[in-house]
């Protein structure tokens, strides 16, 4: 499978604007950067995403992204982000790709095998029988909700073009509902490392406590 994975960023420095009673500008900046890493690195270690493209209008976030390898697509001041994904996914589909996957920058959670799961959920509505590789006989959606299964925290699109972008207010039911109307096949996931993202402060204290518990567990292992 050819998939794209593009991960819309915001400017470091507006990211995490709920926080701001808990963290400094600069402090929700080094968070940005730490979960876009940690997220440009796992995607990494995935078969079949063929390219990571970052789509942010900062500098400082394109170079972090070219500088682990990914593509990047730099957004003026008048795109919103249903449109910068639109214009994804049609560069995408010019080059051939099966796939979009749409990713946060904001899941410090995620691994490799949550966004397996996104793929092995789309398999079923693809494929030759044999096991030779696949081909999307239909279109298809795949989507992971946030944990209040109001948001939309991946969203994985087969082929990756002709479908309204949603993302906003409710975006979980949006999405589903357009799938519905073009008559995609739909699935929905629920991985654990993509269902948390990080935008309250229960959800910081979250972050910390796991964070402490892995460097821990780190430790004892050596």
């Amino acid at each position: 499978m050819n998939i794209w994975a593009v991960i819309p960023v915001k400017p470091l420095l507006e990211g995490k604007s709920r926080l701001s009673h808990l963290l400094t500008a600069e402090e929700r900046a080094d968070l940005t950067r730490r979960f876009l890493t940690n997220l440009l690195q796992e995607l990494e270690q995935v078969r079949g995403i063929q390219r990571r493209l970052v789509i942010s209008r900062d500098p400082a976030v394109l170079k972090i992204a070219r500088r682990y390898g990914a593509s990047t697509y730099e957004e003026t001041d008048g795109h919103e982000l249903n449109s910068s994904l639109t214009r994804a996914s049609h560069l995408a589909a010019a080059q051939r790709a099966d796939c979009l996957l749409v990713l946060p920058a904001d899941l410090p959670l995620a691994t490799a095998e949550d966004v397996r799961m996104m793929i092995r959920g789309a398999l079923p509505a693809a494929g030759n029988g044999n096991g030779a590789g696949y081909y999307y006989q239909k279109r298809a959606l795949t989507i992971c909700p946030d944990h209040l299964e109001d948001g939309t925290n991946a969203l994985l699109i087969c082929p990756p073009s002709g479908f309204p972008f949603r993302y906003g207010p409710d975006s979980f039911r949006l999405h589903l509902e357009e799938a519905e109307r073009l008559g995609m096949d739909r699935r929905i996931i629920h991985a654990p490392g993509l269902k948390f993202d990080l935008d309250t402060e229960a959800d910081l204290e979250i972050y910390r406590t796991l964070r402490q518990e892995r460097s821990s567990a780190s430790v004892g292992d050596r």
